[in-house]
Order: structure tokens, then sequence, then C-alpha cells
């Protein structure tokens, strides 16, 4: 399967995860108050935190499968165990934190708690389905979260009239639920068969997981700790118009994901060599679709300020500040695909990561005071950019490689959409 197919197919189910989300920003943004949005935001970026974190159990499980050549009921067995005792402690931190405070968010306390054990329990779900490469069923465990989450969330504001975070945050945390019972009654067939527990392998998940979730959540916070120091000094009205920019700038490494995606268990699978060939036409290709996709946003960024209502005012000047950065960084999942499935060393993205989280917050602390949401988004395009060039200085170093290497376009690239052009004749020809 080439990349620019592979890409193209991950990218239809990825699709249709932006369009959710993109209709979940727009519903609740029209639906509430900017201030109270931005708390719900600020809610969300905590279940976010703990989705990417244990993100680490998608890819010690991917990891174990694809790589380790364990079959995967006993890789989901035992990987389960270690995600149900996480969901329980998440599900306790949050009942705890709601006997601590009171009112409106002594209920958003919970919400979160809940909807952080819902992303724990589908992560191994989803790494299971992504070591054997079946694209189709790991999409799906990224897809109907969302979608199930706007769905409740509408009939909640649209039934009740009470438009609230504390709803808002309950119903996210119930369709976070429904997805994982959808997912068990359904896609769990796909993984039928003799399973063991294991300590050994339990040991080795746990052990990779860790370090895979503490460079997850580090590159989480690189994008989104600066969300705290907005909230600080502009307010959660700031934090409702830096969200928007954010998450239309971010919007684009669907496409990266999606050709990291298509490579993620050959990279796994294949030597050395093969895989940094593999990862540096990933990044390639990743160049030209961003570019493209990064250079229509900046220009269309006014007409989809127009979009939102007009407390929202300002995030097209965020989103054209954060692109740049945005388009470098789309890089970095082809990069910490390489690291962490071919290489096994997860931990050489959380520095990557770490080092941009460093410079964000820095540059963040002395920019929002001088230039409000534009200059937490300047922060983060060139943390962003410093950050993935260190990497990518690394990267070429460590595998002998020259920037003509990574970053010229061949006849392999050639061939993708030589082949990606005949696949799509195809198809329209059947049709």
């Amino acid at each position: 399967m080439s990349i620019a197919y592979g890409g193209i197919i991950a990218f239809l189910f990825r699709g249709v995860n932006l369009v959710v989300a993109l209709a979940l920003v727009l519903f609740c943004t029209n639906q509430m108050e900017a201030g109270s949005y931005g708390t719900f935001v600020l809610g969300l970026t905590v279940v976010g935190l703990v989705n990417a974190g244990t993100g680490g159990l998608t890819a010690a499980t991917a990891y174990q499968v694809a790589n380790q050549k364990r079959p995967a009921p006993t890789a989901l067995l035992n990987g389960s165990a270690l995600s149900v005792s996480l969901g329980a402690v998440a599900i306790g931190i949050g009942l705890f934190a709601g006997q601590v405070v009171a009112g409106d968010a002594s209920r958003e306390s919970v919400a979160v708690g809940a909807a952080c054990a819902a992303v724990i329990c589908n992560s191994v779900v989803a790494g299971t389905f992504l070591g054997r490469e079946s694209l189709i069923r790991y999409n799906l465990a990224l897809v109907c979260p969302p979608l199930f989450v706007l769905t409740a969330i509408a009939i909640a504001f649209l039934a009740s009239g009470t438009k609230t975070p504390a709803v808002a945050l309950e119903m996210y945390a119930l369709g976070q639920w429904l997805a994982v019972a959808a997912m068990l009654a359904t896609g769990g067939f796909a993984l039928r068969g003799p399973a063991r527990f294991d300590r050994a392998l339990m040991v080795a998940i746990g052990r990779f997981a860790l370090v895979a979730g503490i460079a997850s959540g580090i590159s989480y916070l690189n994008y989104r700790a600066d969300l705290f120091l907005v909230r600080h000094f502009e307010g959660k009205a700031g934090v409702a118009v830096y969200s928007i920019a954010v998450n239309i700038a971010e919007s684009v490494w669907q496409v990266s994901g999606s050709l990291a995606l298509a490579a993620y268990a050959r990279v796994g699978s294949i030597g050395r060599s093969e895989a940094v060939a593999l990862t540096t036409r990933v990044m390639r290709h990743t160049v030209l679709l961003l570019g493209v996709t990064c250079a229509g946003l900046f220009l269309l960024a006014d007409v989809i300020e127009a979009v939102f209502p007009a407390s929202y005012g300002g995030m097209a000047s965020a989103l054209r500040f954060i692109l740049p950065g945005v388009l470098l960084y789309g890089l970095a999942q082809s990069f910490a695909g390489f690291y962490t499935y071919q290489r096994g060393m997860p931990w050489v993205s959380s520095v990557v990561a770490g080092s941009g989280l460093v410079i964000d917050l820095a540059l963040a602390s002395l920019l929002i005071p001088a230039m409000g949401v534009n200059g937490a988004a300047l922060a983060s395009a060139i943390a962003y950019s410093l950050a993935i060039l260190g990497g990518l200085a690394f990267f070429a170093r460590s595998e002998h490689l020259g920037p003509r290497d990574i970053f010229q376009f061949g006849a392999a690239e050639v061939r993708d959409y030589r082949t990606l052009a005949r696949r799509i004749r195809g198809l329209v020809a059947k049709a």
C-alpha cells in the first residue's frame, strides 16, 4: 500500500473526526457565553492531558503487537488490566475533587474524572488495532468518542435549555463512555482468540507506556500549557478565543497524522534502514500537503472568524501567527513514530516536546502581556519551530542523513501519487 493511498484512507476517517470536532466547537460557542466556553475548554484540557498521557498505553500495545509480534488478544488482555486500574484511579480522583470544591465546580470535577477514565479504557483497544494495522477499526476508536460527545451535548442543551460548563462536561463524559461500550460491543469481536495473563508482558507494557506517556503528556502540554497563561493574563474569554485559533490551526495535523498513521505498523516491523527511508518519505509528503493546507487557512482566516459569534473576535490574527509553527511541527508525528515504533525510544519525542514546552512558556510569559492572544500564538509558533528543527537535526545526525535525504522529492513520492491516482480512477470506474 502506497503512503499517499494509505494516508488518504486514514484521512477519510480523520476528516470525519475533524468535522465532528469543529461542529462541536461551533455548536458550543454559539450556545455558550465566551467565559463559560472558556471554562469548558479548561476542563477538556485536563481530559486531553490524561488522554495524551495514557496514549502511552496505545503506543505500548501497538509496539508489542507490531514490533514484538505478540498475539493481539494477549496484548489486549494485559494492557486492559493496566487501563482499568488507571481508570478507577481517575474516577476516584474526580470524586475526591468533587468533595473538596462546591457548586458547579464539584460537578465539573466528577465529570472530568469520569471522562478521563473512559479515554484511558479506550486507549488499549485502539493500540491493539493500530499494531495489527487494522486502520479502519483503529480510526473508528478515534471517531466514535467525539461523535457521541457532540450528540450527547446537543441533546442535553436543546432538551433542557441548561447550557453550563458542568452540563457540557457531564455529557462529554457520557459520550466517551458510550464510545467505549460501542467498541467493546463491535470491535472487540475482531480480537477474539486465546489470551493469557503474562506478568512480564504486563510489566513491559507498563514500562513502555510510562515513558511514551510522559512523552505524549509533554507534547500535549507543549500544545496547551499556554492556555493557563492566557487564562491568567486575558481571562476565560481570552482562553475561548485562543483555543479556537489553536484548534483550527492544529486541525491540519489530521493530514500529517494520517500519513504517519499509514506507516506506523510498517515502521515498527521492518529493518532500521527501510524505516528511515519510509519515515523520510512521510516527511516529504507532510511538507507538501501541510504547506498547501496552511496557506489556505492563512488566506481564509477572516472568513473562518466570521463564522463565530462576535465575542470571539481576534481569532483570525492569532491563527495566522501560529500557522508557520504548526506547519513545521507537523513533522513531529512521523519523527515520533520512528523513535517509538522502530527504535523503541519514545523518550526522544519527550525531549523534543519538552524543549518546545520550556521555550513556549518562557516566550508566552513575555509576549501575552504585550500582545494578548497573539502573543501566545507567536510564542507557540516559535517554540514548535525550534523544537522540531532540533529534533530533525538529531535524526539526521544519528541516521547519517543530509537535508536533501529528508526533503528532496524523488521517484518514490511520484509513484505514491501515481498509485493514488490509479486507485481513485479504478474506484470511479467501478462506481
